[in-house]
Order: structure tokens, then sequence, then C-alpha cells
């Protein structure tokens, strides 16, 4: 795969590495810089950050880009195969937002988004069609508008995001965009859980892990993202399929919460590589408690 050395992610995530990845560039393996490790999986997808950063400077003959939230792989869908017509609707979209007033802005906003959780019921999730396209533009569309970036679905799938007050959003960047492009043709995206990505991967590959982050807090939940949430038993799944990927020589990074004396750590990853980061916990709906913590970065080599 060719190297794209300007190219970045196009969607703000809950979790998005895209700040953090000069600070988990020096955990990738040495393989990878070697042209040793030819395969990429990446079972978490989100915003695509450690991916996209990833091929600036690497080359990978296959990659495998997966996550369970079906509205987000549409999205990825649809810009890998017609992204020009995507940018199309986003422009209509942008030019009947900026005509209004900042009140009737936001009534645009409350009205686009019951459209579209009302439009899910009638998109088939497991054939691509051109009712992907727009579904593909209002949901970027919600993403650049909506409170904060975030993504966040009750448990009936609904999205929920309060407005965020973007009057004048850059919905997207045009460059950018045919890039993302031409580097989602030449992979594989899928809608899938992890267990079944990452089953069985090749030994010359390299897994990048960012699940839904271990509550630390009381008032922390896994499943705050996404409808089907995920729990401890999927951490459990999780953790499992380490073992595997280890015991089959397959190199993984796995990103996760922190919290001192935590002895879920000592429990779970005792056996591997332990290093820590430094992370803006951007989530937070208060600005003065959006402060610096610790992550873990857990590798196995």
């Amino acid at each position: 795969m060719t190297q794209y050395p300007s190219i970045k992610p196009f969607l703000k995530w809950a979790g998005g590495k895209d700040k953090l990845f000069n600070q988990l560039e020096i955990f990738l393996p040495p393989e990878i810089k070697k042209g040793e490790i030819t395969n990429y999986y990446e079972p978490f997808l989100g915003s695509g950050a450690v991916f996209f950063n990833l091929i600036k400077q690497q080359t990978f003959e296959k990659v495998v880009l997966s996550d369970i939230n079906e509205e987000l792989i549409l999205v990825y869908t649809v810009i890998q195969n017609d992204v020009e017509e995507l940018i199309q609707i986003l422009d209509q979209l942008k030019s009947r937002y900026l005509q209004l007033s900042e009140s009737d802005k936001e009534k645009f906003y409350y009205d686009l988004r019951t459209a579209y959780n009302y439009m899910r019921f009638n998109i088939n999730y497991k054939k691509y069609s051109n009712a992907w396209i727009p579904r593909a533009a209002q949901m970027i569309f919600l993403n650049k508008t909506c409170y904060n970036g975030l993504y966040r679905q009750n448990l009936r799938g609904d999205f929920n995001v309060p407005f965020g007050k973007n009057f004048s959003p850059p919905l997207y960047e045009y460059d950018n965009m045919l890039l993302i492009s031409s580097i989602l043709k030449k992979t594989n995206i899928l809608i899938s859980d992890f267990e079944d990505i990452l089953d069985q991967v090749p030994q010359d590959s390299f897994v990048y892990l960012d699940p839904p982050y271990r509550p630390i807090s009381k008032t922390a939940r896994f499943n705050d993202y996404y409808k089907l949430g995920f729990n401890e038993k999927d951490n459990d799944r999780l953790m499992h399929l380490l073992k595997i990927l280890n015991q089959n020589g397959v190199k993984f990074m796995l990103n996760n919460s922190f919290k001192v004396n935590d002895e879920y750590v000592q429990k779970y990853y005792s056996q591997y590589n332990i290093a820590f980061i430094k992370a803006n916990r951007m989530m937070s709906s208060i600005p003065n408690k959006r402060n610096k913590v610790s992550e873990i970065v857990i590798t196995n080599y």
C-alpha cells in the first residue's frame, strides 16, 4: 500500500488517538519499519487515527478495518465506493445550513437528527446501496455539528447527542477525502464483532486494539457510545483473544484506561509489557475536568 503523508482522520470519535499517536509511535514493533509485518488489523476502528497515521510512513499488503458500529462502517464504505457523490450531498447540506439563522440552525440539526434516527429502519446494513450515501452524509454532518464531536447511541439505537452550537462547521477537506477514498479502496472494511476479525490472524501481522475503555469511576460505563455496549464479558473475550494472538506469534498493541493501585492491570496484563501515556480527558462535559490522565499501552513484544 502506498504511503500518504498528508492524510488525517475525517471524523471526531470518543477516544480517538490522533493527538496521541506521537506517544504511541515509540511503542510500535520495530518489525513494521523493517517491512517484516505485512498485514494490519484494527477491529475497533473509530476515527481510524492510528491507521491513518501509520500509513503516512508504512506500507502493508493487507489491511482489515472493522467495527461493530454499523453506522460508522457505513460511512467508511461510502467513502471507499462513492466519495464524490457523498461530497455533493455534504455540500448541499452545508449550503442549506449556512443560510439559516443561529436558532434555525439548531432546529435544522434536531430535525436532521430525528430523520437520521427514523431512516435507519429503512437501511439494509448488510448490502451496499445508494441509500447509504445520504445516510453517510447525514452522519458526518451530525458529527461535525453535535456537542463535542461525540457519537453516542441510546439503548434503542437512537443517536442522541445534543446540538453543539457549531454554526459554521468544516464538514470535510476535499483533498483529504479523496486520499482516504483511494486508501480505503485497498482495504477490507467490515461490520463485525472483534472476535470474528481476530479469530485467524496471520503471524506476520500487527493488531492495534482500542476497545471501549474500562470504567474507572462510578459514573463511567463501557457502553456509553454504542447501543450494544461493551461489558465485562466482552472484555473477557478480548483478553482470551490476546492470549491466542500471543501464542500464535502475532504482535499486538492495546490501549485502555488506568487508575492507581489497579489490580485489574496486574490480573490481565502482567504477562505483557505495560507502558503509560498521558491523554486529555476530552469527553467530559465540564471543561475544567478535562485533565490529563494516564492510559496504559499493552504490547506483547
